[in-house]
């Protein structure tokens, strides 16, 4: 057990410390730096090359740091594209960086109204959440009540009367507690459905079909 468990937690060091890494060795040794400063930027704008760079030191690669660099511009004049700022925010994404200077304007306009939708959205399907797993307590309430009822009918003492009277009073006001939220529910997914809508009519398809 000792051996099993010291393997156990060998294989979950590696594992972590492979989850770490940035570039493998091979991927170092191979490195296009151009091309992956392209990538980094083209696909979230996020520039890796600090990561990218102490990873490959620490294989004993050194890092191109003008060829990322230059990748990295070229890749960002394709991120920094309207369609894609609303795309990314939509999908959740948080841009941190900068654009060039004569593409900046609009892809932030883009990037704003795409968290505007992502926030809508998200609100919405949180409330559908809520109503969902709201209405299915309700379904287990009523089988409870309907069960306790049919027991309080068929119970033999004023013990187990009063037991049974009491347990369904109880599910009765956590009945009605749930009513309460399935309508605080609702008005939160009217709500944000009537938000989406607006903002369909506002953006329509000014960045991009949604």
């Amino acid at each position: 057990m000792k051996y099993a468990f010291l393997a156990l937690m060998a294989l979950a060091a590696a594992l972590a410390l492979s989850a770490c890494e940035t570039m493998s060795a091979e991927e170092c040794a191979g490195a296009d730096w151009r091309a992956l400063g392209f990538n980094d930027a083209a696909n979230n704008g996020a520039d890796r090359f600090g990561d990218r760079a102490e990873s490959c030191s620490k294989k004993g690669f050194a890092a191109d740091g003008p060829a990322y660099a230059n990748g990295f511009s070229s890749g960002m004049r394709q991120f920094c594209q309207p369609p894609n700022g609303f795309a990314f925010a939509r999908r959740g994404g948080n841009f941190n960086g900068s654009c060039p200077a004569e593409l900046q304007y609009d892809f932030l306009a883009a990037y704003n109204d795409g968290r505007q939708v992502r926030d809508a959205e998200y609100e919405l399907s949180d409330a559908r959440s809520d109503i969902s797993t709201i209405e299915s307590r309700r379904r287990e309430l009523d089988e409870d009540l309907r069960d306790r009822e049919r027991e309080l009918g068929d119970a033999a003492t004023d013990d187990e009367r009063n037991r049974l009277r009491s347990e369904i009073d109880r599910l009765r006001r956590e009945r009605r507690d749930l009513n309460d939220d399935l309508r605080t529910a609702e008005e939160r997914a009217y709500f944000a459905q009537r938000r989406i809508d607006d903002l369909r009519q506002s953006i329509g398809d000014r960045w991009a079909p949604w």
